[in-house]
């Protein structure tokens, strides 16, 4: 008989605990996922259905907290240097709230319009350019192509009317190419501005100050447009993050950090033949750059006159003309 009743009492508590989790007495569960980490205060482990369920968390500078329930996302009841609040009415269901930095999460299509501002689809662009890096070569020249044309104004414009897809940002990584697609346009109270749309080849290339996520294209047929007649080609240098020494051809001792190789454009030199005594030139990646005048330089064999960032190239900014 007592084996019999201590059954029965085991049977009745574990009923009892089991109606608990699944809303009997009006109460139900709450499952905490993602960055635990940022609440401030715990959350009970179950609510009444109805009432307020308030989740503070930690501010944190630069990032937002995104807290989804049961996949939704909720917004933010509070936002101050105290801290971070969040509320929801307790539903009569189970729920699971997640939380995380991760602007992207529980979403998988975006439109242009969800990540980037376009400056250029609200103001008149007047010209359009895209520039291209070559991963693979290291010491490879950066090529822009410029064009004014409506029609390449036109297919720059569209790119922004396509569906894009989350992607994993490892398939982003080992790409070949990278396009930056830029657009100049001009604003009413700010004058001429520029907004540009990164691409690792056909991936786009969403980031901010210390994250980034790639995309690709919901239509797999959409090919990202080219300029095939530009008005203009410019070609500028990459950084490799190390100091391309100014340096004299008599004189060893003579060095000059110089971190700016990349802040100019320029093409190749179609003038008279330059007679120059200059000694100078840098020890660069790409090799000796020699330091013609102001404007002009010679690599290879090859001459090139600068048309862009001239007051910080090597001649002006380190002031060899007094040396």
């Amino acid at each position: 008989m007592k084996k019999l009743l201590a059954l029965l009492l085991l049977l009745s508590l574990s009923l009892g605990l089991l109606a608990g989790c699944n809303g009997i007495d009006n109460y139900y569960s709450v499952k905490v996922t993602g960055n635990k980490d940022s609440l401030m205060a715990p959350i009970k482990s179950r609510y009444q259905a109805g009432a307020k369920v308030e989740i503070k968390a930690y501010p944190v500078t630069d990032v937002s907290l995104h807290v989804f329930v049961n996949g939704k996302e909720i917004p933010m009841s509070h936002f101050d240097s105290d801290y971070w609040g969040f509320e929801f009415v307790m539903p009569e269901e189970n729920v699971t709230i997640h939380l995380t930095y991760d602007r992207f999460y529980g979403k998988e299509e975006y439109g242009f319009t969800d990540l980037h501002a376009l400056g250029f689809m609200k103001n008149e662009t007047f010209k359009v350019s895209v520039k291209t890096t070559d991963y693979a070569e290291k010491y490879s020249l950066i090529e822009t192509r410029h064009s004014s044309r409506q029609s390449d104004i036109d297919n720059f414009k569209a790119i922004a009317n396509q569906n894009l897809i989350k992607i994993d940002n490892n398939i982003a990584s080992n790409t070949k190419f990278g396009k930056e697609y830029i657009f100049y346009y001009n604003t009413k109270y700010n004058g001429e501005m520029s907004d540009v749309l990164d691409f690792n080849d056909a991936f786009f290339c969403w980031s901010d100050f210390s994250s980034w996520q790639a995309f690709k294209f919901k239509d797999e047929n959409y090919a990202l447009p080219t300029i095939e007649n530009p008005d203009l080609i410019t070609y500028s240098f990459k950084y490799d993050g190390r100091s391309s020494d100014v340096k004299r051809y008599d004189d060893e001792s003579f060095s000059i950090d110089f971190f700016n190789i990349a802040t100019v454009e320029f093409i190749p030199y179609q003038g008279a033949s330059i007679e120059t005594n200059s000694p100078f030139y840098l020890d660069s990646g790409y090799g000796k750059i020699n330091l013609l005048n102001s404007s002009i330089f010679e690599l290879d064999g090859e001459y090139y006159e600068i048309i862009s960032g001239m007051n910080y190239w090597a001649y002006s900014y380190c002031k060899l003309g007094n040396n």
